[in-house]
């Protein structure tokens, strides 16, 4: 076989060649897609533009829906849970209160006499504790003093307080002097004594105290026996008497004082006695107070003053200063005991 021409081999090749420049100036089989234009430069400006949106995720298809589970059937009828049982509250905590100022000390029962004073029992007789011959000086002292309170309407007028006071002083001691172990002048008539002074003190006007004044004078003067059945009962005021205390005990405390203890014993005895007739006259005398259902300790209050003062009449007597001072003293103690416990608003 005969070997081609060299002009035809060139020009073939020359095809072959020109074919492979076209096909890859084309980019080959496949066609490229476009690529994305590029935004210009053109310094600043709006925002970028927002990137495309991500393509939805394909909705997964939904599944069977579960079948809806059945309550389990009750095996029985289940009993309700019981409530449980409320704790007690605690008790609230008192709150704690302010300290106050202490008061004083009010004993259940009357303190133990005084050293020195006389111990004596209620149905003592009144010559332990008031010597008769005292007690005489003070129903002059008395009747002299009504009498003078009497002379006029006017005087009358300014000493009604006195008079009350002095005329229910002057019962008691009439009392006493008519219950008395000591014979004295009063013994007998100290029933009338007794009647004409309680009519002083209830005098409502100034002609019915003269009138009873006169016959507490009269009284006091006569040796006539009196029918009155005497006992320590509740034959006058209270009020009166604890008046007419204070009054007594300031001249008291006065006459006790330097030469007077000894120029004036007479009367401080007297007036010693007095309130230790006084202190004996009130025991019955509880149903004024403001507890009258403290009955005893009302009675050893009074005969815790009673002894005290009949310690003290002794002890002037005896001319001894310093039990005299003692004997004082336990008888102001027995003031303030006894209003600690049935006057409280004077005892502050």
């Amino acid at each position: 076989m005969s070997r081609p021409s060299g002009g035809l081999c060139g020009l073939g090749c020359v095809l072959l060649i020109g074919a492979l420049a076209m096909f890859v100036g084309l980019g080959g089989c496949a066609p490229r897609a476009p690529e994305k234009p590029t935004a210009p430069d053109v310094g600043p400006g709006p925002a970028e533009l927002p990137e495309e949106p991500a393509e939805p995720a394909a909705a997964e298809e939904p599944g069977e829906p579960e079948e809806p589970t059945t309550p389990e059937e009750p095996s029985g009828p289940e009993a309700p849970s019981e409530p449980a049982e409320p704790t007690e509250p605690e008790e609230p905590t008192e709150p704690e209160t302010p300290d106050e100022p202490a008061e004083p000390e009010t004993p259940d029962e009357p303190a133990e006499p005084a050293a020195g004073v006389k111990d004596l029992p209620p149905d003592a007789p009144v010559s332990a504790y008031a010597p008769a011959e005292d007690l005489v000086g003070q129903v002059d002292y008395y009747i002299e003093r009504l009498t003078e309170a009497v002379e006029s309407e006017e005087e009358y007028n300014d000493s009604k307080e006195r008079v009350a006071k002095d005329a229910n002083t002057l019962i008691l001691i009439a009392l006493a002097l008519g219950l008395h172990d000591q014979e004295n002048k009063h013994k007998a008539s100290g029933g009338a004594l007794l009647k004409a002074a309680q009519e002083a003190a209830a005098a409502a006007d100034f002609a019915a105290a003269k009138a009873a004044v006169e016959a507490a004078r009269a009284a006091a003067e006569s040796q006539d026996p009196s029918e009155a059945d005497l006992k320590w009962d509740k034959v006058a005021s209270l009020h009166e008497l604890m008046e007419q205390v204070p009054t007594v005990n300031t001249k008291l405390k006065r006459y006790l004082r330097g030469r007077r203890f000894e120029s004036k014993a007479e009367e401080t005895a007297s007036y010693a006695a007095t309130i230790a007739v006084i202190g004996q006259g009130s025991i019955p005398n509880v149903e004024e107070t403001e507890k009258p259902d403290e009955a005893e300790k009302w009675q050893q209050f009074c005969l815790q003053m009673r002894n005290a003062a009949g310690t003290l009449n002794a002890a002037i007597r005896a001319a001894d200063r310093d039990a005299a001072d003692a004997a004082m003293e336990a008888l102001q103690q027995s003031c303030d005991d006894c209003h600690a416990v049935f006057h409280e608003e004077e005892a502050e």
